[in-house]
């Protein structure tokens, strides 16, 4: 963002205001070594909020729980993957995870090279308990046919 201002001369001048990076500054003049923008952020959340009205945020809350239900309904029964199975029945929101029978890099290879989708998380890569652990988010971007390419294709990988 641009914002016009007078300097302490009166002449006209333009700053970058509420700039995410401080990178059109040299370091030796720097002020802060601050590379984010707390007020950036606020103002694109409050951005985002203001254009989803009164009701907005409630919506996409049950967009993403009905869709993420939805997904993970679609894979255990189409693609015969048991959700959450280290806990079994465990509430969840928009993320939660199945176990593959084979490493979830190499499924999410497949899943983008084959497929053009872009897989889920390897909880294994951070977790070695959760190996062949996938963590799959589904938010109110994702699409009633979007979810079922990839239940599609991890049914057809994990037949």
């Amino acid at each position: 963002l641009v914002g016009e201002t007078i300097d302490q001369s009166g002449r006209r001048g333009y700053v970058l205001t509420l700039a995410a990076r401080e990178q059109h500054i040299r370091r030796a003049k720097a002020t802060s070594n601050i590379c984010t923008n707390a007020g950036l952020m606020a103002l694109a959340a409050a951005t985002y909020l203001a254009t989803l009205g009164e009701s907005g945020l409630r919506r996409v809350a049950e967009l993403c729980y009905h869709k993420s239900h939805y997904a993970a309904q679609q894979l255990a029964e189409r693609a015969g993957l048991e959700i959450n199975p280290h806990k079994p029945n465990q509430p969840f929101f928009k993320e939660f995870c199945v176990q593959l029978l084979r490493p979830v890099d190499e499924v999410n290879r497949i899943l983008l090279e084959d497929f053009g989708i872009i897989g889920g998380f390897d909880l294994g890569s951070c977790y070695p308990e959760f190996e062949q652990y996938m963590l799959i988010a589904v938010t109110e971007m994702k699409s009633k046919a979007a979810i079922d390419r990839l239940v599609d294709a991890l049914a057809k990988i994990t037949a």
